[in-house]
């Protein structure tokens, strides 16, 4: 535990440091209304959360979608300049996983940047950690200086124990900041971060840290500072997803800043379209989303003879005007030698021939907002593609390749887009992995692959992950079913390798990077057959080696040896069966979810399924429009964009057979580009015979041209702490009371799917 008086270092710092501001300085905070002692005080707290070393300004389609670092400070130092009363905090996930014009650099150029914006303080996020502890604390106390760029600002990590300190007994990660503003306001800035951190970093990265409940420690120190005076107000800077925590922080918070989920957020008791309660009646909780789209802003006005909090709106100022602002030279300069010393190295071509970008997942907000790579919950034609890489190259004992290549979608940090001449860089492919995973592969029965594939639904949204899914790319010789209205633990229904149905007992080799065979990401399954056999291989190196291998040949499918186009079909299919035995010539409605990648250029626009000799068809929802993002209730983020509902008429099942016989009719779905999902998948229903010959089915050439349009599938139900089962795989779907639930679940959530925020306080943006 460590000793109070470390906890109010920080404190003490800025006290001594406001206390050398200029008379004038401290006194121009309000208009000329603030000279009457009466008048309200205005707070302008600003926010940037998951720089992840995004410090270039980025447009597309003549619109400004990242502001970059540059015309942040620019902002922000006009901003101060309108009213001093006006602070900035990160919120972690400052870098990692960067660009290759940070990264390549080891994120000194961002922390450098960073530095001339002068942040109050920093939460720390799960990427401050990639390279390790050590590192990590040698940009926090300076002791590397020829490897690693000194932060200037203090990192925050209330629930967190284990850290240490340096110097004079200065903690690495401080329980809050106060700052004591021009106006004589007091405001306290508690850091904390999600419990699942663990599950986010490689094994062994965080050994000897323990991570307390965050909202727990949050409530706890807001109403010490608030009892003790040393705090007005109370700023809860906390690196997990707003939505899910809003309800949860105590009366004593009064702003709560987020992070994480690269989802923006703006909720208040002001004016917000979607509200929540709160046990402060005007709690204000902001994310900036991620990189620099948007500048988030807390803005509370306050009465000076209470000290307290009157009003608090949140908004979000879109990157478009931040960058009106143009940018601030010392932060530009340091931009513009990190071009010039990245430049080089990264212009080395690794393949050449590449025509169609490979894409990471998305979905849209119900404002219309899409953000590339958002959606981990959903197959993705990169993530496919680089499983498949991993599945050529690395290489068991014997020489042959493993039987599965498995990839985390949080392992992709951008999408790969070829340039215009074909070729793809070693910049490009740093950005697509920029971890630097070594490789290597596992050995574990069926029945564990089929509980990794389990794992892939998160049943505890605060302890495993901010997400509720996470999806696993897996290479073109696996496909599976799934059932999203089954319980955890029974929702994958079929598993194929090299078309031969999964064995529970007998074992299979999967590659991927030791990241996630040592369980990253919350998939305990993968670590049963002990630790990894390694290579000594990094994947971006591998992966660099398989495009160059295939150059060349962008134009074949997958389908052709060799060929590296993006997959065709997809090759996990969500869909729900009756259990329990129709009667044959019944009309049986069989939802699907699934059916399409949320980009191109594999979009399915209708699905036939096939119950016997029975088919028909409709037409494919591929709205990407998720109103439950990041919760239970999710669709698009939990099971993939291209819905549908089939109204399937089974007869003919029945001749020749018995009264009271059960007869297992099989299954088949079919996209517009493939069979997606095949009769030897094993899913069937049920049917009941009547004793007598059933009419023969009359299957119709264009069934799908007369059916409904595609309706949500049921939303799966969640299932807190359940594990998955090690038994064989189940063969059939949902029974039907459950899928009436969930349905019921799914019609709700498309109810909020016509919200939208004020214009003013956020642009749309379609990337």
């Amino acid at each position: 535990m460590r000793k109070p008086w470390t906890r109010l270092a920080l404190a003490s710092v800025a006290a001594l440091s406001l206390a050398s501001l200029p008379a004038a300085a401290l006194a121009a905070g309000q208009d000329e209304a603030s000279q009457d002692e009466a008048a309200p005080i205005t707070l302008d707290l600003y926010t940037l959360t998951d720089v992840h070393g995004h410090i270039q300004q980025v447009t597309k389609k003549g619109v400004v979608r990242e502001a970059g670092l540059p015309a942040m400070n620019c902002y922000l130092k006009k901003a101060r300049a309108t009213n001093p009363n006006s602070s900035f905090t990160l919120l972690g996930d400052n870098i990692g996983a960067s660009p290759y014009i940070s990264g390549a650099l080891k994120d000194n150029p961002t922390i450098a940047a960073l530095n001339t914006m002068n942040p109050l303080a920093s939460t720390i996020g799960n990427h401050e950690l990639d390279m390790g502890q050590a590192v990590f604390k040698q940009r926090v106390d300076g002791s590397n200086p020829s490897e690693f760029v000194q932060a200037t600002f203090p990192y925050l990590g209330a629930n967190i124990e284990g850290m240490g300190t340096y110097g004079d007994g200065i903690p690495y990660l401080g329980d809050y900041k106060v700052w004591t503003s021009p106006s004589g306001m007091k405001v306290a800035f508690i850091g904390a971060i999600a419990q699942d951190v663990p599950y986010k970093l490689s094994p062994g990265t965080t050994e000897g840290l323990t991570f307390s409940d965050p909202i727990a420690r949050i409530n706890s120190l807001a109403a010490k500072l608030k009892t003790s005076g040393a705090a007005d107000v109370v700023i809860a800077m906390l690196d997990d997803d707003v939505k899910n925590n809003y309800t949860k922080v105590g009366k004593d918070v009064d702003g709560l800043m987020g992070g994480d989920t690269h989802v923006p957020y703006e909720f208040d008791h002001v004016n917000s379209v979607e509200a929540f309660n709160s046990a402060n009646p005007r709690l204000a909780g902001i994310a900036s989303g991620s990189y620099t789209d948007n500048l988030g802003l807390i803005r509370l006005t306050i009465d000076p003879a209470t000290r307290q909090v009157t009003s608090a709106d949140s908004i979000l100022i879109p990157a478009a005007e931040v960058a009106q602002c143009g940018v601030d030279p010392d932060t530009q300069a340091i931009v513009d030698k990190a071009e010039a010393d990245s430049k080089e190295a990264g212009k080395r071509v690794v393949a050449t021939g590449y025509t169609t970008p490979f894409m990471r997942g998305v979905f849209t907000t119900p404002d219309g907002l899409t953000e590339p790579g958002s959606n981990r919950g959903i197959e993705s034609s990169l993530g496919d593609l680089v499983a498949d890489s991993l599945r050529e190259t690395i290489l068991t004992p014997d020489g042959k390749s493993v039987d599965i290549g498995m990839i985390n979608a949080g392992g992709l940090r951008a999408d790969l887009v070829p340039n215009e001449d074909g070729t793809i860089t070693y910049a490009q492919t740093y950005e697509v992995e920029p971890f630097s995973n070594e490789l290597g592969y596992v050995t574990l029965k069926g029945a564990d692959v089929k509980d990794a594939l389990e794992q892939q639904w998160k049943t505890d949204l605060n302890s495993q992950n901010s997400r509720p899914m996470l999806k696993l790319g897996l290479s073109s010789n696996v496909r599976y079913t799934y059932d999203p209205a089954k319980p955890y633990g029974e929702r994958i229904t079929s598993v194929t390798i090299n078309g031969e149905p999964l064995k529970a007992d007998a074992t299979y080799t999967v590659g991927s990077v030791t990241f996630l065979l040592a369980g990253g990401d919350s998939f305990e399954a993968l670590t049963r057959g002990g630790a990894a056999t390694t290579n000594g291989n990094l994947d971006r190196d591998s992966f660099n080696a398989y495009l160059g291998a295939h150059s060349g040949t962008a134009a074949r499918s997958l389908q052709d040896a060799g060929g590296l186009a993006p997959r065709e079909a997809k090759s996990s299919i969500g869909l729900t069966l009756p259990t329990e035995a129709v009667a044959d010539g019944s009309t049986v409605t069989i939802p699907l979810r699934g059916l399409s990648f949320s980009e191109g250029p594999s979009i399915t626009s209708k699905v036939r399924v096939s119950a016997g000799g029975a088919q028909a068809g409709a037409e494919v929802n591929n709205s990407l429009v998720d109103a439950h993002a990041s919760d239970a209730a999710s669709v698009i983020t939990t099971d993939g964009a291209g819905q549908a509902s089939v109204d399937v008429t089974v007869v003919g099942a029945c001749e020749g057979k018995a009264a009271g016989e059960v007869v297992n009719v099989p299954v088949t779905v079919a996209t517009d580009f493939a069979t997606v999902v095949e009769a030897s998948d094993g899913l069937t229903i049920p049917v009941t015979c009547a004793g007598t010959s059933a009419p023969a089915p009359s299957p119709s050439a264009n069934a799908a041209d007369g059916s409904q349009s595609g309706n949500q599938a049921p939303a799966p139900t969640q299932h807190k702490n359940a594990k998955a089962p090690k038994s064989s795989l189940a063969r059939t779907g949902a029974d039907m009371e459950g899928l009436v639930g969930a349905l019921f679940v799914a019609a709700i959530g498309g109810a909020g799917l016509v919200a939208r925020r004020r214009a003013n306080r956020y642009q749309s943006e379609n990337k």
